[in-house]
């Protein structure tokens, strides 16, 4: 998309027309891509979590372990009302209307939670949308349905979400147009989805059954079976390690919360089939298989440091089939690889949050997708690494925010000698979009006006180097490669907009951005700009 691109209709949605007449235009930025809660088509309710444990009003939650259930964040809420009734907390008042609209939402599930009798409740919302970019106009639909039977100690969910659109898109579909173009990356052998008249997609992005269980105390276990996002990391935006860059994973996951004398631990393991890829190298040809095993450690201090570890190993091949002692949730990685004398793509990760002071969070996240602890080995360390700030001033009454992330994923990051074990699903990163080779800087200024309005502006400077996630180590004297490498392609980008976004009703989104390209696709001297509009103006309504 450039500034001289025009938008068009498309004809073929024509059908589709009257779910938007009933849409008026209405103005908002674009929401974070961290997983949303079910049905939580926007992610206003992450946004707002996020907000109140930075500024000191939720008394913590496993924000690095995503993502939440509904009666994940009904616990939250309800917490937060209890240190507020006790006088734990003052709250401003514009954090006050955030955590009564929080409590709206999720009125049913925070009276479920003193209910021992069976309860049962479903949810049924839909959202016609329609979306627009530089180069397209046209209608979406956004749908989702969710039903739990049980009461609080026990129950089962059954959640769905379908999406029908014709646009090219992550899960995100704002801040899909304002991402460079992906890394070439090898051609997946499966399809994920088959288009339609008018180039339409039917998706569904998530659908599971999770049953939640309290077998003693107030430990709690779930477990889910089924298509959905993982996000684990301290970042606002994406994660370098498993982020939700990618599409969703067919998986098997189970979680355990189980409080402790001092803190709370969280404990993840889940098991996914991603998507085959074709092997040829001239000699043979074969369809790889590919699975991705990971599990995870996540303590809380309250509402001012969270801590994580998480190891995932990511293997496939010719006739590859599951490896059940990656599997097993308690042996770590290493040790079953090192046993097998097998080469597969294993990585570490580790990633703390602090909030020394109301208003301020410090968060860092480091993963080692190759580490040479053997100062006798020539290969170099192919690791990524993030930090960042949030910062609400109390001067400002914490409706203004400014938060600062700088981003690097080091050369070789991401990539494996066996190309059948990139950290890829479906051609895309499992882990940041920036790829490898690349870093990045953003800052960003955010104004909480209301409850349901947030205008933002950000800049962002990103370089590209010329190596990519098919480069593989062959012996190269790194010391001596400069990061990043080759004719660096170098980014810098101006974004404004806002967002509106209440429970039901009327709501959208509206973003401008600019670019300016230096050595664009890595050519000396060549360079571009490129303008970019996006908006979406939806109407959500549903039975509750």
């Amino acid at each position: 998309m450039n500034a001289k691109s025009t938008p068009r209709f498309n004809p073929h949605a024509l059908p589709f027309l009257f779910l938007t007449t009933i849409l008026l235009l209405s103005i908002s930025f674009a929401v974070y891509a961290v997983p949303n809660v079910p049905l939580n088509f926007d992610g206003w309710v992450i946004d707002a979590l996020a907000r109140l444990e930075t500024v000191g009003v939720i008394d913590g939650f496993h924000r690095n372990s995503l993502p939440l259930s509904r009666a994940d964040v009904a616990r939250i809420v309800q917490r937060t009302d209890e240190r507020i009734n006790a006088g734990d907390v003052v709250v401003s008042q514009i954090d006050s209307q955030l955590l009564e609209k929080l409590k709206r939402e999720f009125q049913v599930e925070i009276l479920r939670l003193n209910e021992q009798t069976s309860k049962q409740k479903t949810y049924i919302r839909l959202q016609p949308e329609l979306r627009g970019a530089n180069e397209e106009i046209a209608p979406a639909l956004h749908s989702g349905l969710h039903y739990s039977i049980g009461n609080r100690r026990n129950n089962l969910t059954i959640y769905s979400e379908l999406e029908f659109t014709n646009f090219e898109q992550g899960p995100d579909f704002v801040e899909s147009y304002f991402l460079p173009e992906p890394p070439p990356l090898l051609k997946s052998a499966d399809q994920r989805y088959e288009r339609w008249r008018g180039d339409y997609v039917v998706d569904f992005k998530r659908s599971y059954l999770q049953y939640h269980m309290m077998p003693f105390g107030d430990a709690e276990l779930d477990i889910l079976v089924g298509r959905d996002f993982v996000f684990w990391g301290a970042g606002s935006d994406k994660s370098v390690g498993i982020s939700d860059n990618s599409p969703p994973f067919e998986l098997i996951r189970l979680v355990g919360t189980f409080p402790c004398k001092i803190g709370t631990l969280k404990v993840t393991v889940f098991s996914a089939q991603l998507d085959a890829t074709w092997f040829d190298d001239g000699t043979k040809r074969y369809e790889a298989r590919r699975y991705l095993s990971a599990h995870r450690l996540d303590y809380r201090y309250g509402d001012w440091l969270e801590v994580g570890v998480s190891e995932w190993v990511l293997y496939g091949g010719n006739v590859q089939s599951v490896e059940w002692n990656y599997l097993n949730p308690v042996i770590p990685y290493y040790a079953v690889q090192y046993n097998a004398k097998r080469d597969d793509n294993l990585m570490l990760g580790f990633d703390a949050a602090v909030r020394p002071i109301d208003g301020v969070r410090l968060y860092a996240e480091w993963v080692a997708d190759d580490f040479q602890y053997n100062p006798e080995t020539d290969d170099p360390n192919a690791v990524t690494w993030l930090t960042g700030v949030e910062w609400y001033p109390m001067l400002t009454k914490r409706q203004l925010g400014i938060h600062t992330e700088y981003v690097r994923v080091n050369r070789w990051a991401y990539t494996h000698l066996d190309p059948d074990n990139q950290f890829t699903h479906f051609g895309t990163m499992i882990g940041h979009p920036i790829g490898t080779d690349a870093d990045l800087f953003t800052f960003r200024v955010s104004y909480q006006a209301t409850p349901s309005a947030v205008f933002e502006t950000r800049m962002s400077h990103q370089r590209n180097g010329e190596a990519d996630i098919t480069d593989r180590f062959y012996g190269e004297d790194y010391e001596n490669i400069p990061f990043p490498s080759g004719v660096v392609e170098r980014l810098i980008e101006l974004r404004i907009g806002c967002k509106y976004r209440p429970i039901s009703g009327l709501n959208g989104s509206v973003d401008y951005g600019w670019r300016h390209i230096q050595n664009s696709e890595h050519k000396q001297d060549i360079s571009k700009q490129q303008h970019r509009i996006v908006f979406l103006i939806a109407y959500a309504w549903g039975i509750p």
